[in-house]
């Protein structure tokens, strides 16, 4: 099979393995299905202890090496940014909010915040989709607060905190490019380095571990841990790898539409046409930045 359809076919899977990590996680944190009584607290222990698992067979010492060189100052930051912390507080805004708002936020955010730190940090210049970008995330956002605000209250703490993990996640990414560390070695390394917090987390934090249902359990180790905190990264990487950067990035466009269709079938999530606006406003604004690249490259191809 041609190694750039295969590409394609890893972007298109992230697409359902990210709108299904949102889906799963709202299920379990509301009142949806009779086993659905998991914590915030519990799918983070979950996803990290499922993932580092998972990472263990696979990961060999210059892995391991070249985390170790990154300094226990940048490691500690790393964590914060990317571990435990990371799934925990996206968990706790889905608590609050619709699938389809985490879904169309983080990934927007993170696309925000990287144009706003790289221009402030590395003085990047900003193309005119960049700007339109920009202008649409921020439109988008400013929709789902209104939506907050005038139907649903309890929704804006959770969209506000999902803003903020994406500017955290921004700043992890572009810490991470600036290393010039492999993906594989910083995902496992930061995720292993999450394990102490596993027992103080379990100990201090609401927790229905316990008295979970073992099929539940089971089931989001492998959506929140071996999908999403594992398998995703090596399908991102190779899409990455084969399309380039800037194209792969288009994938991340279908993970909000995606969650929307999801959510409203799973979990009875049905976005009214203000957040339908806010969607396509924040999904467009994800992919435009990629369109200059794209269309850069399709005139010097034709040259």
């Amino acid at each position: 099979m041609n190694i750039r359809l295969l590409a394609i076919l890893a972007g298109l899977s992230t697409i359902g393995i990210y709108a299904l990590q949102f889906v799963g996680a709202r299920f379990s944190l509301t009142d949806v299905g009779e086993t659905a009584r998991m914590t915030s607290t519990d799918l983070t222990i979950v996803r990290i202890i499922a993932s580092g698992l998972f990472f263990l067979p696979i990961v060999r010492q210059r892995h391991v090496r070249a985390f170790v060189r990154l300094g226990w100052k940048r490691i500690i930051v790393l964590t914060f940014l990317a571990g435990a912390p990371y799934p925990f507080l996206i968990n706790i805004g889905l608590d609050f909010t619709p699938a389809a708002h985490a879904a169309a936020i983080l990934p927007s955010s993170v696309v925000l915040f990287s144009s706003i730190i790289g221009m402030l940090a590395f003085k990047a210049p900003v193309s005119l989709q960049s700007r339109i970008s920009l202008i649409l995330i921020g439109g988008g956002m400013g929709l789902f607060v209104c939506y907050d605000l005038l139907f649903d209250p309890w929704a804006l703490p959770g969209d506000l905190i999902l803003f903020a993990v994406g500017a955290g996640f921004a700043y992890f990414s572009l810490t991470v490019r600036d290393v010039q560390i492999d993906p594989l070695a910083v995902t496992a390394g930061v995720v292993w380095c999450s394990w102490p917090l596993m027992v103080p987390m379990f100990l201090a934090m609401p927790s229905n571990l316990l008295v979970a249902s073992s099929a539940e359990i089971l089931s989001q180790a492998i959506i929140q841990g071996v999908l999403s905190g594992a398998i995703a990264l090596f399908l991102t990487t190779f899409a990455a790898r084969h399309l380039g950067s800037q194209t792969a990035s288009l994938f991340l466009v279908g993970i909000p539409i995606a969650t929307a269709l999801l959510g409203a079938v799973a979990l009875g999530e049905y976005p009214i046409p203000l957040e339908m606006v806010a969607l396509s406003f924040m999904a467009i604004g994800i992919g435009l930045p990629a369109t200059r690249f794209l269309w850069l490259h399709y005139k010097s191809a034709r040259r």
